[in-house]
């Protein structure tokens, strides 16, 4: 087949998303398929994770926008510097809103990435056509361009990544009126597309509700030869602590890990040299979260460290003694983080923090044999932790190493081929000449 894949989120550009969509790229590649990539070419503040492309081509177009967006931008990033004085400044209240709304936070109407509709759709236009077009959201642009793609044939067939929900998103609400516009563009995809995939069964069945149209479950996966890739030196010194280690986003609107961090505050009083014995590293662009959090519950015991490159996230994975695990509050959502599969081939065993009842990541770690689902009352959980400090070996795992191998990045890709070649053979319409 020829496939295009549309997906603005593709590497350099430094985002867990980047990952899946290019596991798909590189996987149907190699599986004899003619794969192009179209994306967005990607800002500096984008860019650095250089993965290979043998197996595909990729076409990265540049895209202008208005110079008032452009300096709007530069306050965001401005504004979400540490070192960023205070200030009550109309980028502040930008700010306030792009986080509060999702609006150019590659969720939600507007975004940035309008401006690339037009340059992507000429650039289809002058090489298509294709027998599959493949769009990733988000941003939402991805499945605007493919829709139009289909619509002109200049592909036979459609299928849609949703690694979130569009309109009911469950970090950003958007923004009135242009809800309204994304609830009838979204409907118009729905409607027109051949095939929804999504990354788990709470987004399935939310997307069920929307469309009539087949929708199936690629979750999100791991590469087997991360870690085998890494430097062996270890990524901490050899002073005999026992570390904790937390890599990635946090997003308090749906996780909560403040009676993980009230036990060890409870611990770190009953055990005046804790700080000797453990250390919680929390490392990633959500350092400022963790600190506001960290003002109820002091600990000298943490370790926050900014954003940190791939490689040596991966490696305090791997060197770590236990993984702090997140869940989201509202199982009724259907969020099932990346994170988990990214953990999943680290030797440590997973701290699942924040569960609540019928929690799907919470069977899925127990399933998995990964980890323990931690209790969510701080003396309990201060117990337990003095516990594992005085004998690591009370916390007993064994990984289900068959189970987990399916959720390799390359089985889940030639996974999804499969779909996508019987979507193909059942749906394909005529191509434009």
């Amino acid at each position: 087949m020829r496939i295009l894949l549309v997906t603005p989120s593709f590497p350099p550009q430094r985002a867990v998303a980047s990952l899946r969509t290019h596991s798909f790229a590189q996987t149907w590649g190699e599986a004899g398929h003619a794969v192009t990539v179209l994306t967005t070419q990607k800002r500096a503040d984008q860019a650095g994770w250089e993965m290979t492309r043998d197996s595909f081509q990729v076409a990265e177009l540049d895209y202008g926008v208005p110079w008032y967006l452009e300096r709007m931008r530069a306050g965001y990033k401005a504004e979400q510097k540490e070192d960023a004085a205070p200030r009550r400044t109309w980028r502040s209240l930008l700010l306030w809103l792009k986080q509060k709304t999702g609006i150019f936070s590659s969720a939600r109407m507007p975004d940035l990435t309008d401006y690339w509709i037009a340059p992507a759709l000429a650039w289809a236009r002058a090489h298509g056509p294709w027998d599959v077009v493949v769009s990733s959201y988000g941003p939402y642009a991805a499945h605007l361009v493919a829709r139009a793609v289909k619509r002109e044939r200049l592909a036979g067939c459609w299928v849609a990544d949703y690694r979130d929900l569009w309109t009911e998103n469950h970090l950003y609400r958007g923004m009135f009126p242009f809800t309204l516009k994304e609830a009838r563009e979204e409907r118009a995809c729905l409607r027109e597309v051949d095939l929804v995939v999504t990354v788990s069964q709470g987004l399935a069945d939310k997307l069920k509700a929307k469309t009539s149209k087949p929708v199936e479950i690629i979750l999100n996966g791991f590469d087997p030869a991360a870690h085998v890739r890494l430097a062996p030196e270890s990524a901490f010194p050899a002073d005999g602590k026992r570390r904790i280690v937390y890599t990635g986003t946090l997003y308090p609107q749906g996780q909560n890990p403040r009676p993980f961090l009230e036990a060890l505050s409870l611990l770190e009083r009953d055990t005046p040299a804790l700080r000797e014995r453990l250390s919680l590293v929390l490392a990633g662009p959500s350092a400022a979260v963790w600190r506001e959090m960290l003002t109820a519950h002091p600990l000298a015991c943490v370790d926050v460290r900014d954003f940190i490159p791939r490689e040596l996230a991966l490696r305090l994975q791997r060197d770590a003694n236990a993984l702090l695990l997140v869940d989201w509050r509202d199982p009724g959502e259907g969020v099932m983080t990346g994170k988990v599969f990214e953990y999943l081939t680290a030797a440590a065993p997973i701290f699942l923090v924040g569960s609540p009842a019928a929690s799907p990541l919470a069977e899925f770690v127990r399933r998995t044999g990964r980890g323990v689902v931690v209790s969510d009352d701080p003396p309990r959980t201060a117990a337990w932790l003095a516990r594992w400090l005085a004998d690591p070996d009370t916390i007993c795992t064994e990984p289900d190493r068959a189970f987990i191998a399916d959720f390799s990045r390359e089985r889940l890709a030639l996974r999804f081929l499969d779909m996508l070649t019987r979507a193909w053979q059942k749906n394909q319409l005529p191509l434009a000449a």
